[in-house]
């Protein structure tokens, strides 16, 4: 109950919260006033920024003090001095000072003081120049002024008072001007309650001042006559006192009188001034009368001496009332005494001694700022004595002229300077210097500071006077110039840089403070303009380098108060002149930007400018910017025209920014359509602002029941090809975004109050920076976001505000539907994130996704997380569903998590409810945790019944009943959309599920870690295996733990091979055989059909790279590879069998073998049993750390038969020595056979020999060698069945001899290389008999004896020998693979061979060869036959004859019947392909004759039949066709390929003007135009197994045709997803399997990919394919990369056709 307690009472602490804002306040009691009198504004110390000081009489106002605002803004009160931080204050109220922190802006600042029992006081303090006036006090209402008069009775003088009326602490000044002869002796104010206190100026006696009371006040003196008396020089006495630091002065007998008569004294002729106490300094004296004597100071413990204490040779003048003036020298002796010397005057008639002056150089001078940079300090040479010497001598100072006033402190402003002993405290020690204000921090403004280009000239008491003018940079820094010219050197620069975002007529904080829709306050800052300022010599222009921002850390200090903007009419565009904005410009220095404030007034066009002045009084004006105001009934259709976007240096456009912000009218631009527009297709951004949170504003209000309706009156089109991110935009819901095929829309932070329809084809994205690749804040949905069967949703953060942000100014909405609603399928790609809003007023939270009649299809790696909308707010509200499946489903390889609405007190709800299925690779499902209470609340469940789930990795769980008082364990669990741009991922991480599986694995990726040792290098091996097509599908090659990719078995792909797989999910993408799956191969072998069929694990045979079968749990292979995925490229580790070597085992080569070129027989008995059906690998290693892969068929056929060829990687196997041979046998096991250093000798397989048959009693025949390698050193001989030792054949001088008569027949002749170096070469002669054994009996169409010297045996040995017959000079083997038996055993000829098939009469050239005998050469001629009649059936019978076409490319030919007897007509049609024709037809006998041809016109042509079997042949060129299109440039890479393309009939443009080279190719697309560049040859079945492909679809032959030729699979055994996209890896790959189906020969290439920075991307299936297609320069690249994943583009897929076809 604690935790409903703690919910309970924080609801009614906010209901007693709302209700004390209706409270009426009390009455105010009667007020005082606050003070009149403005403070002084000071520096503050390191605790705080700034001092007011009002003075110690204001201390009772500031002990009451209770708030204080700053600029509207209310500051805190910090606890102590030492804490004041920004936008805090301290009162120190005993002398009435307030102490502010950070926070006060540059320039003026409105400061409002609230006090218990006073009036507010409002200041304008100016902290810029350090002056404070008072605004108004009590409310505005003015203080009281008194009056100040002069009695009448005043006699020997007159006073004067300034000013004359006063406000009560106002100060009040009193001047009095005695008649001459005559002194003030009192001075007096009288108050109408009494006296009042005066105060006497310590410098001018004749001064006074008193503060004005709160009534009117009399001031009133009176005046002595002065009596002359004389004091003499010798009557002067200077005594020391007790400890030597001051000179105690008497006067002989006058002495009492005449101290206290002193009224002036001077010294050098500057005024040194009176203290009433000892002085500690030179400057100043003491008239001490309690003492009757005069007092200086000796020694000088001043820290800011103004003059130095008095020195030998001083001048000392003493004016005293009555007394005669008294001007004496002072003189100090050797031992420091001093005496008063006479001068002149005084009874003295010596005139004084005029010394020789001295002269300081302006090299001299050095100006330094102070450490708080509020004064200059001036020293003249490194000297100190001389720099010394001079400040004291120092009797004036004048600036341009004018006279500067001498002060004993330093100055806080223009017009004064003084002498001050600046201490630097780190030494200890003191420097005399000349002192001037740097800043004016005075409320008297008087005179400015120094300034540069100021002439200052310094007289001094002994010197030269010295002129120089002062030089201030831009750092602040100052120097001296002889030049004494009037002027600064330096010129100021000012320009104003960005935009003035157009406003509307009547527009509220254009540049203020507004609410934003979203989270609370921001700036409303419309304007985006800086202003920047250069300082440089007069006469030159600013560099880029010279240009700075104008703000507070500029080093160009400019005075705010001095600066202005300036706004006209632009005369340019129209304006008369009379115009007015409204507007006002300000120019903030702290921040160098230029805003505008006001209320837009009237429409039209402005120019904006600047005026500034720096602190040294430079000036400058701007260039100006344009501001537009518009009237606010403004067109979409007019203003989103190209001519006002701004267009990026790609070609593509912005609107930067919407003009006006706020748009409610839409017009139209689409044909047919009211209120519709459609953006420009290459509008790539459209920004609303550039301020987050400040919106533009499209369309108006409408009532949600009209926009569930459907009835929405304004469309905002996205067209295709345009990819458009809306930013700072808010939609209102009288608008519906359409997004169309082809189109893109981005929402970045901005609002949709109403509907967004993505069509097919579309795509939408939200709260994500594709260029960056981060997900960002602030766009929400409020309406509902449809997706269309065929759009795609990519990288969307989205989230809804539908029920508690208002539906513009309407509060009508309250919504549970889906944020986003998918019907038909939809994609989802990169990551997701959904999740609806809380429960309003229908009591139930949103949903996030719904998903209807389709399927939701999670590409690759995709992560879909959805949020049901919580039950929170509103009482007893229950939680949204996270997803709504509608007969809907999600599918795919990505991640789908689903989350249920928390809540409150309400039940929780389902992830995932409704009807449908889930298929991905990782589920994680949860659902909402639910509180006890006695309303029955329930939490909610995973899935819905009515769901079925499956994935690889799974984490399903429904939500708990929980204590009402515990926190909800699920919390961490759901995404705080205010904090998070994306909820935390590994919040949903499922642990991995391991596992031992049997894999195709392609052989290069099989072989990779097969290394005999640490230094062995990565084995080679050619990708695929190319073979003829029964051996790989024969039971052999399946038991050999082998697999084949090509249904017609023209390929061993790799290797089945058992694996670990540390997480099984790894495996989604790829096909997985289960005990289900059954596969049936029919092979055709020595004439005989064989089907075998496979079930289960054993269907890998047939299955593509990478398929896998899980083996049991309880089954772990004996050996096995461990599978390791980077990037989703697959590798895999070393078998970890250990290997066994074989003993007892022989290995043996032959070279110039029957299967390769080399062959090695293994044979031993140490070899494993039966290992002919166990070896499914091996490798060959060499002495030099190289590794070689074998492959089935081509170079392994039993597990004692191997070997390789001389191309390809084997190639290197030449000149090596191989050590080692290592088999895998398919129970796991590995062998090591030792070879005892086996060398493979290099190949001679160009090297041709023949020996010219001859007869065996000739002794000789001609013997040719050729290509022999030079080092070859040659032996040569002679081999039959018989011995030939008798014959001695030798081989010499290109002749073949021998002695006697060797046998007649075959004989080879072996020639070697004495070195070993290269392999022998080979090569078969005859020597044949001289007797004629056989002739050609014409009468028995046969071979006969040639003579009764024949015999039988004779006969009979010869037909056997017979090795080819040729006919017609076409020859045909006798015996062997392909043979066509001609002549039968007893020498008959057998005429119904094929070679005979001219018909009856017809006459054939024949040509026998026997081995060992001489060629026999005859005619056979055909009798006629003779028709003849049974008589019976009155019937008779025609010999027909065959008619066979030929294929044709570019068209296709028929002809019927497909049999005809002689006499009798054939039809024939040919038909031909886009951009061709056909050009003829040609019908020919078997014996070359020509049959006519008649052409009936539209293709169809008829022939008479002959007497003979006929071919056809139709012949197609092409058309002359113009090929152009919009966007296929003529240096374009693919416009070549296009045009051949389009002009070959492969494919045409997407319309008439544009052939989209960008578009992505689909499976459908790509398969017919390799068909249609292959001719488009009929499919051989017209069975189609896929659901997905109808019968009428233009791609349907072409995919038969792909399939059968093994150029592509279906995608599944029932569908071969025409639409789906191809990437550059497989389209290469169907190109090279095409290649192969039109008759290219397997060959080996060198290997290329490795020069590509992506190589290790590209799949396995796909590795031969792109190493052929850059061999024969099909693909060359990009950048140095493949790009094997990229969509492959139409452009690209014409262009890869185009190269592989010329």
């Amino acid at each position: 109950m604690k935790g409903i307690q703690k919910r309970l009472g924080s609801l009614l602490m906010a209901a007693v919260m709302l209700l004390s804002l209706a409270v009426t306040p009390a009455m105010a009691a009667e007020e005082k006033e606050p003070p009149t009198q403005a403070p002084t504004l000071e520096d503050g110390s390191f605790f705080y920024k700034y001092t007011l000081k009002f003075g110690y009489r204001q201390s009772a106002w500031a002990e009451n003090i209770t708030g204080i605002q700053v600029n509207q803004e209310t500051w805190t009160k910090a606890d102590t001095v030492y804490s004041v931080g920004n936008k805090n204050y301290y009162i120190q109220s005993s002398d009435a000072k307030i102490c502010f922190g950070e926070g006060l802006s540059s320039g003026e600042n409105t400061c409002v003081i609230s006090a218990n029992g006073y009036k507010p006081l409002t200041l304008c303090v100016n902290t810029a120049n350090h002056t404070v006036t008072v605004v108004a006090n009590s409310g505005g209402t003015e203080t009281s002024a008194y009056n100040v008069t002069v009695a009448s009775t005043l006699k020997n003088g007159q006073l004067e008072v300034s000013p004359t009326t006063a406000k009560q602490d106002d100060t009040v000044t009193v001047t009095a001007n005695p008649e001459t002869g005559y002194v003030l002796d009192t001075l007096t104010a009288t108050g109408v309650s009494g006296a009042v206190s005066t105060t006497q100026d310590s410098n001018d006696a004749n001064k006074y001042t008193f503060i004005m009371p709160g009534e009117d006040v009399t001031v009133s003196a009176t005046f002595k006559a002065i009596v002359h008396k004389t004091v003499a020089v010798s009557e002067v006495v200077f005594d020391k006192d007790f400890f030597g630091n001051d000179w105690y002065v008497t006067f002989g007998d006058a002495t009492h009188d005449y101290v206290s008569a002193i009224t002036k004294i001077t010294v050098n002729g500057a005024a040194w001034e009176g203290k009433t106490t000892d002085p500690s300094s030179g400057g100043a004296y003491r008239a001490d009368t309690s003492k009757d004597r005069l007092v200086f100071a000796k020694t000088d413990f001043s820290p800011t001496p103004v003059i130095g204490v008095l020195k030998s040779g001083d001048v000392v003048t003493i004016t005293a009332t009555g007394y005669n003036d008294l001007t004496f020298k002072f003189v100090l002796d050797d031992n420091g005494n001093a005496s008063a010397e006479a001068v002149g005057g005084s009874g003295s008639t010596e005139p004084p001694t005029t010394p020789e002056k001295n002269t300081i150089n302006v090299s001299d001078v050095n100006f330094e700022s102070s450490s708080s940079r509020l004064d200059w300090y001036v020293t003249f040479g490194t000297e100190s004595d001389k720099s010394d010497n001079y400040i004291n001598a120092i009797k004036g100072v004048s600036v341009n002229g004018h006279p500067w006033e001498s002060r004993n402190t330093t100055p806080s402003t223009g017009g004064k300077y003084c002498k001050y002993n600046k201490s630097n405290y780190m030494t200890g020690t003191k420097t005399l210097v000349l002192a001037f204000a740097q800043k004016n921090y005075s409320s008297d403004s008087g005179t400015d500071v120094l300034k540069s280009g100021d002439i200052i000239t310094i007289t001094a008491e002994g010197y030269n006077d010295l002129m120089f003018k002062l030089v201030i940079d831009k750092k602040g820094n100052a120097k001296v110039s002889s030049d004494t010219a009037p002027g600064d050197i330096y010129q100021l620069h000012v320009k104003i840089e960005g935009s003035f975002e157009a406003a509307i007529v009547g527009q509220k904080n254009y540049d203020g403070v507004s609410s934003a829709s979203v989270g609370g306050a921001s700036g409303n800052k419309n304007s985006a303009v800086t202003v920047y300022g250069a300082l440089v010599e007069k006469g030159t222009d600013p560099t880029d380098k010279d240009w700075e921002k104008l703000n507070n850390e500029s080093e160009i200090r400019l005075v705010g108060s001095k600066c202005s903007v300036s706004i006209v009419p632009d005369a340019s565009k129209g304006m008369t002149g009379t115009e007015d904005s409204g507007m006002k410009g300000v120019y903030m220095t702290l921040s160098s930007d230029l805003t505008l404030n006001g209320t837009p007034k009237d429409a039209g066009s402005y120019l904006i400018s600047i005026h500034v002045e720096d602190n040294q009084g430079r000036t400058a004006d701007s260039n100006e910017l344009p501001f537009r105001i518009y009237t606010g009934e403004e067109k979409l259709a007019d203003q989103i025209q190209i001519k006002n976007l701004k267009q990026y240096d790609n070609g593509l456009y912005a609107w930067d920014i919407m003009e006006p912000w706020a748009i409610k009218n839409f017009g139209s631009n689409v044909e047919g359509k009211e209120n519709s527009v459609c953006v420009p297709k290459d509008l790539e951004v459209w920004f609303g602002s550039h301020t987050s949170g400040t919106y533009g504003f499209l369309g108006y209000d409408i009532p949600w029941k009209q926009v569930k309706a459907g009835d929405i009156p304004q469309t905002l089109y996205i067209p295709r090809g345009c990819n458009l991110t809306l930013t700072n935009m808010e939609i209102l819901s009288s608008v519906r975004i359409v997004v169309e095929d082809g189109g893109k829309l981005t929402l970045s932070d901005s609002v949709v109050q109403g509907i967004i329809d993505v069509q097919s084809g579309g795509t939408f994205s939200m709260n994500y920076d594709a260029f960056n690749k981060k997900f960002t804040t602030g766009a929400s949905i409020c309406g509902q976001l449809r997706m269309e069967s065929g759009s795609t949703l990519a990288n969307a953060a989205i989230y809804s505000h539908t029920n508690y942000l208002a539906n513009g100014n309407l509060k009508d909405r309250s919504n549970d539907k889906a944020v986003v609603a998918a019907k038909g399928n939809v994609t989802v790609k990169g990551q997701v994130f959904i999740q609806g809003d809380e429960a309003g007023s229908t009591g139930k939270g949103q949903t996030a996704l719904e998903v209807k009649n389709g399927t939701l299809t999670l590409e690759d790696n995709a992560v879909l997380v959805t949020y049901g909308g919580g039950g929170n707010v509103t009482l007893y509200s229950s939680g949204g569903s996270a997803v709504e499946l509608d007969s809907g489903s999600i599918a795919g390889k990505g991640k789908l998590v689903a989350i249920g609405g928390p809540v409150l007190f309400g039940s929780g709800d389902k992830a995932v409810a409704g009807t449908g299925s889930v298929d991905v690779s990782e589920v994680f499902l949860q659902g909402a945790t639910a509180y006890e209470h006695q309303n029955g609340a329930q939490p909610g469940e995973a899935c819905a019944n009515g769901v079925t789930v499956k994935a690889d990795k799974q984490h399903i769980a429904d939500g708990t009943l929980v204590d009402g008082a515990a926190n909800d364990p699920l919390a961490d669990l759901y995404w705080k959309t205010g904090t998070q741009a994306t909820p935390d991922l590994d919040n949903y991480i499922i642990t991995p599920k391991s596992g031992y599986v049997l894999m195709n694995i392609p052989y290069n990726a099989f072989y990779a870690e097969e290394k005999k040792g640490d230094n062995d290098k990565v084995a080679q091996v050619d990708a695929v295996s190319s073979a003829t097509k029964s051996n790989p599908l024969s039971s052999r090659a399946a038991k050999a733990n082998s697999y084949h990719n090509s249904k017609d078995g023209s390929d061993i792909s790799g290797i089945t091979y058992p694996v670990y797989v540390s997480d099984l999910s790894a495996l989604r993408s790829y096909t997985q055989i289960t005990d289900t799956d059954e596969l049936k191969i029919t092979v055709t072998l020595h004439g005989e059909q064989d089907t075998t069929t496979y079930k289960g694990k054993e269907a890998l045979f047939g299955a593509p790279d990478y398929a896998y079968y899980v083996l049991p749990a309880e089954e772990t292979p004996a050996s096995y590879k461990e599978l390791t995925v980077s990037n989703g490229t697959l590798s895999f580790g070393k078998a970890t069998a250990t290997a066994e070597a074989a003993n007892g085992v022989t290995v043996s080569l032959t070279t110039n073998g029957h299967h390769t070129y080399y062959e090695l027989k293994v044979a031993g008995a140490g070899l494993a049993d039966g290992i002919k059906k166990k070896v499914s690998a091996v490798t060959l290693h060499t002495t030099d750390g190289n590794v070689y892969g074998l492959r089935h068929v081509v170079e392994i056929w039993s597990g004692m038969k191997l070997g390789f060829g001389t191309d390809g990687v084997y190639a290197n196997l030449q000149g090596k020595t191989i050590d080692t041979i290592t088999y895998y046998l398919n129970d796991g096991t590995i062998q090591t056979i030792g070879t005892d250093d086996l060398k493979i000798p290099k190949n001679t397989k160009n090297v041709t020999a023949t020996v010219e048959s001859a007869l065996n009693t000739a002794h000789e025949a001609a013997v040719t060698v050729e290509n022999l390698p030079r080092d070859f050193d040659a032996q040569y001989a002679v081999a039959s069945s018989t011995d030939l030792s008798a014959y001695h054949f030798e081989v010499a001088h290109d002749k073949l001899t021998w002695a006697g008569t060797p046998a007649f027949g075959a004989y080879t002749l072996t020639i070697t290389d004495a070195n070993g170096v290269y392999a022998p070469v080979l090569t078969t002669f005859e020597l044949k008999t001289a007797d004629i054994i056989a002739k050609y009996d014409a009468s028995k169409k046969a071979l006969v004896k040639a003579s009764d010297t024949v015999t039988d045996a004779q006969l009979a040995e010869y037909l056997k020998a017979i090795s080819a017959v040729s006919v017609d000079e076409k020859s045909y083997a006798a015996s062997g693979k392909g043979a066509v038996t001609i002549i039968k055993d007893g020498g008959a000829i057998d005429l119904t061979a094929g070679p005979f098939s001219k018909g009856d009469g017809a006459s054939y050239s024949v040509v026998v060869k026997a081995t060992g005998y001489q060629d026999l050469a005859f005619t056979l001629e055909v009798p006629k036959q003779s028709n003849h009649s049974s008589g019976s059936s009155g019937s008779s019978s025609s010999r027909t004859y065959s008619v066979t076409v030929e294929d044709s490319q570019n068209g296709t030919v028929t002809a019927s019947p497909k049999r005809a007897e002689k006499g009798h007509t054939v039809s024939v049609t040919a038909s031909a392909n886009s951009g061709y024709a056909v050009s003829g037809v040609t019908v020919k006998t078997t014996g070359g004759d020509t049959v006519k041809v008649t052409d009936n016109g539209n293709g169809k042509y008829t022939f008479t039949m002959p007497a003979a079997n006929v071919t056809v042949t139709a012949a197609f060129s092409k058309t002359q066709t113009t090929v152009s299109f919009a966007d296929v440039s003529s240096d374009s890479y693919c416009a070549d390929a296009v045009k051949w393309a389009v002009e070959n009939g492969v494919t045409n443009g997407t319309t008439a003007t544009t052939f989209s080279p960008n578009a992505a190719c689909t499976r459908g697309q790509i398969v017919t135009f390799l068909w249609r560049a292959a001719g488009s040859p009929a499919p051989k079945t017209t069975v189609n197994p896929f659901t997905d492909v109808a019968a009428d679809a233009y791609y349907a032959k072409a995919v038969l045709w792909a399939v059968e030729n093994g150029i592509t699979n279906g995608t599944t055994a029932t569908t071969f997803s025409p639409d789906a996209p191809c990437t550059r890896a497989q389209a290469v790959t169907f190109l090279f399997r095409g290649a192969i189906a039109n008759g290219l020969e397997a060959v080996t290439l060198q290997d290329l990919l490795s020069g590509f920075s992506d190589a290790a991307s590209l799949p396995g299936y796909a590795m031969p394919a792109m190493n052929w297609a850059l061999a024969n320069g099909i693909v060359q690249g990009n950048g140095g990369a493949l790009m094997p994943n990229n969509t492959c583009t139409r452009g690209q897929i014409v262009t890869f056709l185009y190269r592989y076809m010329k």
